[in-house]
């Protein structure tokens, strides 16, 4: 029994929102787990900062980051049209540091998925938690 094309095809918008979930929740672990991370440890796993600025509260970094979406469109022969699913978001995440080390993690981002509000944050986050999770660099 072969399975018709179709039937992938409306997998995939939940295909779509499943990986944006497991990248938000990634994006939401960051903001505990990356607390203490000293600065030159961020800058070796997240890179240098789009933007970087001083006031009272501290030294605030800031990352922005605008994936490419993901998308297809496909024809779909039952309805004679095509149906098209894209997954477009955009992130900006900030560190407050203070006496060089993260205390707080902000992220402004937009998503036009459902439940994936963070998911475009995820790439910022996530090669300083394997680093956390390594052992190579300890948040204290």
């Amino acid at each position: 029994m072969t399975v018709p094309p179709r039937f992938f095809l409306l997998l995939l918008p939940l295909l779509l929102t499943t990986c944006s979930a497991r990248d938000s929740a990634t994006a939401d672990d960051g903001r505990q787990q990356l607390i203490g991370l000293r600065a030159d440890d961020l800058r070796l796993c997240a890179g240098v900062p789009n933007l970087t600025a001083r006031s009272a509260g501290g030294e605030f970094w800031t990352y922005d980051r605008t994936p490419p979406a993901a998308g297809v469109s496909a024809p779909v022969p039952v309805i004679g049209g095509s149906l098209s699913v894209s997954a477009g978001s955009s992130c900006r995440v900030t560190f407050q540091l203070v006496d060089n080390k993260v205390t707080r993690i902000g992220y402004s981002a937009s998503s036009d998925l459902p439940m994936s509000q963070n998911s475009a944050c995820a790439p910022v986050v996530q090669g300083c938690m394997r680093l956390v999770t390594e052992g190579s660099v300890t948040p204290e």
